[in-house]
């Protein structure tokens, strides 16, 4: 079965679990694109492995292309996954465009239905919805530190770091935006930390969906400026 989408409540209920492992995996949990609140993997049963309690990746994507460029103009990301292809018949892809001075990131989500058979997955799951698409969000989860909020009259999130620096989020129009609570999980501390989100929503009603947005320093912002600290590496990467 696929899992259930995070909702706010569930949220609230992580932040003073100290058990929050399992949830932390879902797909709602990641700054990333869901289908219909489900997660892109399915998780099977806590087995005890080499003496420790571990749900493991029973069904997942299998095909997840990456590929990063630099040319003239900054870096590019671009990469894919297939996880939802056998639920939705939809491959997920997401383009990433990182300007040189690191001033402003491009970002694209999109999905599509690539062949015949995911066309007809496509087709069924849409018809057991009465024809009203799929739900998607993509989340944006903030580090405790930033401080976001609605403005431009909700056209876009303005994102305030300790150090002064402010960004601006902004999604394509027509895209539906909120600022939703989170939580950080964090070396050294028994409980998640309270956070933000940016959530982007809509449906999806067609064999190709492109969801565009974008994340840049204000003009008014300094180049200097710079958070006033770093997290520790994480070795595991």
């Amino acid at each position: 079965r696929l899992r259930p989408e995070i909702s706010r409540r569930r949220w609230r209920e992580i932040r003073r679990s100290t058990s929050s492992s399992t949830a932390a995996r879902a797909t709602p949990s990641h700054s990333t694109l869901c289908l219909d609140g489900t997660s892109s993997a399915r998780l099977g049963e806590r087995k005890r492995i080499g003496g420790i309690e571990r749900e493991l990746i029973v069904e997942g994507p299998r095909e997840v292309p990456v590929e990063l460029a630099q040319d003239a103009a900054g870096w590019r990301f671009e990469a894919a996954h297939d996880g939802y292809k056998r639920s939705h018949g939809l491959t997920h892809a997401r383009k990433l465009e990182l300007s040189l001075d690191g001033r402003t990131l491009e970002g694209e989500d999109m999905l599509f239905a690539l062949d015949a058979k995911d066309r007809k997955t496509f087709d069924k799951r849409l018809d057991r919805g009465g024809l009203e698409g799929f739900r998607y969000e993509i989340r944006f989860h903030l580090h405790p530190d930033v401080d976001a909020e609605l403005d431009m009259a909700g056209a876009a999130v303005s994102l305030g770091l300790r150090s002064g620096e402010i960004w601006v989020f902004r999604p394509e129009p027509g895209v539906k935006m909120a600022v939703e609570d989170s939580v950080y999980l964090e070396n050294g501390r028994l409980r998640p930390r309270g956070a933000q989100q940016v959530v982007l929503s809509g449906r999806v009603m067609e064999y190709a969906t492109r969801i565009r947005w974008s994340l840049a320093k204000a003009q008014d912002t300094a180049i200097a400026i710079r958070d006033l600290g770093q997290d520790e590496p994480d070795v595991t990467l």
